[in-house]
C-alpha cells in the first residue's frame, strides 16, 4: 500500500515537471496566452486543480509520515547497542526508504509551490502584455489613421504656404533687382549726358574768350 502511494507521488512529480517545462518552454505569446486563459477559466482545468490541491494534502501527510519514520529509524539506530549484520542491513534499508520518501514528497511539494507561483506570474505577465497592447491597437485604429491623414494634410498646407511665400519673396527680389539695374542704367545715362553738356559748356566758354 505504501509503495502504491509513493508511486502516485512520483507520478505527480513527473506531471509537475512536464507542466513546468510546458510553462517555461518558448512559444508564441498567442499560444501561451490561450493556454494560460484556458487553465484559468476552463471548468475542466479548475477540477484538475482542485484534485491537485487534494493530492498535495495527501503528499503533505506522507511527507510528515516520512519525516517521523526517518526520525524513528535514527533514534532506533542510536538506541540499539548490539547490532548484528542482519539488523544493521535492515536499519540501513529502512533509513534509505525513509530518506527516499522524505525527499520525494518534499521535492513534490516544493515543485508544486514553484509551479503555482510560475503559473501566477506568467498569467500576470500575459495580462499586462495584453493590456499594454490594447492601447496600441486602439491608437493604430481607423480613427487614429484619419487623424494622421488630417495632420499630414495640415503639414502639407503649411509647407505649400511657405513655398508660396518664398516664391513671392523671390519675385519681389527679382523686381527690386530689375529696378536697381534700370536705375543704375538711367544714372549712367544721365552722367554721360551731364559730361557731354559740361564739355560743350567748357568749349563755348573757351571760344568766347578767344573772340
Amino acid at each position: 500500500m505504501a509503495t502504491l502511494q509513493y508511486t502516485g507521488v512520483f507520478a505527480l512529480l513527473i506531471a509537475e515537471i512536464c507542466v513546468f517545462i510546458l510553462l517555461i518552454f518558448p512559444m508564441p505569446a498567442r499560444w501561451k496566452r490561450a493556454m494560460i486563459t484556458w487553465s484559468s477559466r476552463s471548468s475542466v482545468a479548475q477540477r484538475v486543480l482542485y484534485g491537485v490541491r487534494i493530492a498535495f494534502g495527501f503528499v503533505f501527510l506522507l511527507f510528515a509520515d516520512a519525516v517521523m519514520r526517518l526520525r524513528k529509524v535514527q533514534q532506533s539506530k542510536e538506541s540499539t547497542r548490539i547490532i548484528d549484520e542482519h539488523t544493521l542491513c535492515q536499519q540501513k534499508v529502512q533509513q534509505f526508504y525513509a530518506q527516499r520518501n522524505t525527499y520525494l514528497t518534499g521535492i513534490t511539494m516544493f515543485l508544486g509551490l514553484i509551479l503555482i507561483s510560475t503559473h501566477s506570474l506568467i498569467g500576470q505577465l500575459v495580462e499586462n502584455t495584453s493590456s499594454s497592447a490594447a492601447p496600441r491597437l486602439v491608437s493604430s485604429g481607423p480613427g487614429s489613421a484619419k487623424a494622421q491623414v488630417e495632420k499630414l494634410k495640415g503639414e502639407l498646407s503649411d509647407a505649400r504656404k511657405e513655398v508660396e511665400e518664398l516664391n513671392r519673396k523671390d519675385r519681389d527680389m527679382a523686381t527690386l533687382r530689375k529696378q536697381a539695374e534700370s536705375n543704375h542704367q538711367e544714372y549712367m545715362r544721365l552722367a554721360d549726358e551731364n559730361e557731354k553738356l559740361q564739355k560743350l559748356l567748357d568749349a563755348s566758354s573757351e571760344s568766347k574768350k578767344d573772340a
